[in-house]
């Protein structure tokens, strides 16, 4: 075995920051903020990182491909755990501001038929629906 295929086996090493992020992260099913995981933090740990580094942590996450951000279109990402290689789609509602996850890639056929059509490879997507969920609709 190489040095290189060493390297690559091994899992990331991630900062003290990170692993509580990412603890926050794996008890939580829904999409959450920064501000959210800091505020989380700062309850359970005397010695809580600071808003940065939850932030830096996070986008550390998301480059490793363990966290997944999401635009809500308000101006703050979310965010969510994911498997490595994996994503995620959702329901946007524009009046409550909840979302839904989507149990599969939509875009995946798409993807496919843009390849062919065009001859263009897609190396990445994003797709976030906006609307009324169910329950604000019954509201009016």
């Amino acid at each position: 075995m190489t040095s290189d295929t060493k390297r690559q086996s091994q899992p990331p090493r991630l900062t003290k920051g990170a692993k509580k992020v990412l603890e926050v992260l794996e008890r939580t099913s829904d999409l959450t903020s920064a501000q959210d995981i800091y505020g989380q933090l700062r309850t359970e740990l005397d010695e809580a990182p600071g808003l940065t580094t939850v932030y830096r942590s996070l986008e550390s996450l998301v480059g490793l491909g363990l966290v997944q951000a999401v635009d809500l279109g308000d101006g703050e990402r979310r965010y969510e755990l994911v498997k490595p290689g994996e994503h995620h789609h959702h329901l946007v509602c524009e009046h409550c501001r909840g979302s839904v996850h989507l149990d599969s890639c939509l875009v995946e056929e798409l993807e496919s038929a843009i390849k062919q059509k065009y001859g263009f490879e897609v190396r990445a997507h994003v797709l976030e629906m906006f609307g009324k969920c169910a329950e604000c609709q019954k509201k009016g």
